[in-house]
């Protein structure tokens, strides 16, 4: 279980730059509601589930609320294989736009 940690304020230039995807791991409710550009939406359940089913050669870069989620995704993630980026934080220190 290795992965690196960003300020969730980086995680836009971090993805681009990464040619990463954003994973949202908030619940479907929670994500319509508002989220990060360019994210996806992969509930912490479905990856404890271990359904996911995103390319094993693009980095992840998992977000959710606080940063509590989104560290066991990332731990999960990471085990099955994944390189992960953890943003802390999450979207209470997100200061940008939120798309809907």
């Amino acid at each position: 279980m290795a992965f690196e940690h960003i300020n969730i304020r980086k995680i836009v230039a971090t993805a681009l730059s990464n040619n990463a995807i954003i994973v949202d791991v908030r619940n479907a409710e929670r994500f319509c509601q508002g989220h990060i550009p360019m994210a996806i939406n992969l509930p912490l359940d479905r990856i404890e589930r271990k359904q996911v089913n995103l390319p094993k050669g693009r980095t992840l870069i998992v977000y959710c609320d606080t940063g509590g989620a989104s560290i066991q995704a990332a731990c999960i993630l990471s085990d099955m294989g994944y390189k992960v980026i953890n943003c802390i934080g999450g979207l209470k220190n997100y200061n940008a736009s939120l798309t809907k």
